[in-house]
């Protein structure tokens, strides 16, 4: 299978050492255990030049957006993909590079589904996991609050255009979430050090990517 993993923190210093590109290359991990052959890329959309919708209609005939080749390049790498999971980090409350990227995607369903009853959008019913982040110690409350801003609304969107999402269990059906273990000041710098548990962020992802996985297995065998 083929998996595609998009990273959508957008913190210039970090890179791809943040921690939405660590949970990637976590749930990367985890699969490879399971699945030796999958082939799992990740797409930090800090790499990419994303340009916000403006609604010309173009991408109805074309499926592709006019105006955006790096939107293109992301949406093409979702397509051939089999299953896809989506990092969010905390903003204000989401990324403004995943709002583009969602922002399009249902003005090219919406106006496909316009168009014609027939309509399918190329990601219809492909399996889509969801982990969400921030940088708040995992209390349930903290938890609690990153599932209604961050998990919900981004498998929500994808939902919209016909995804379909997988969950963890009954108690996280749309995705799960994560926080820091501590945070400190860094001496002569803007930004501060974050520490992550690893260990037991990996226990808390594990069974999505599997619900991931299995999805995309039942789908391929139904399809074949």
């Amino acid at each position: 299978m083929k998996i595609t993993c998009i990273s959508t923190a957008n913190i210039e210093p970090a890179r791809h050492q943040s921690a939405s590109v660590r949970a990637c290359v976590l749930s990367r991990d985890l699969l490879l255990q399971e699945y030796p052959q999958t082939e799992v890329e990740i797409i930090p959309l800090l790499d990419y030049d994303l340009k916000p919708c403006r609604m010309c209609g173009q991408c109805l005939n074309t499926q592709r957006c006019a105006r955006d080749k790096d939107f293109n390049r992301v949406f093409e790498a979702m397509i051939s993909a089999d299953g896809l999971i989506v990092v969010v980090p905390h903003y204000a409350p989401l990324p403004s590079k995943l709002m583009i990227l969602t922002e399009k995607m249902e003005e090219m369903a919406f106006l496909g589904s316009c168009a014609g009853s027939n309509y399918r959008f190329p990601l219809h019913r492909k399996p889509a996991a969801v982990i969400g982040h921030g940088g708040q110690k995992p209390t349930p409350e903290v938890l609690a609050y990153y599932q209604r801003t961050l998990v919900e609304p981004v498998a929500m969107a994808l939902e919209s255009v016909s995804m379909r999402v997988v969950g963890a269990g009954k108690d996280h059906p749309k995705g799960v979430a994560f926080g820091i273990k501590s945070i400190d000041l860094r001496e002569g710098s803007v930004f501060v050090d974050i520490e992550h548990d690893w260990d037991q962020i990996r226990l808390q992802i594990a069974p999505l990517v599997h619900s991931l996985a299995a999805a995309v297995v039942n789908r391929s065998t139904s399809q074949s």
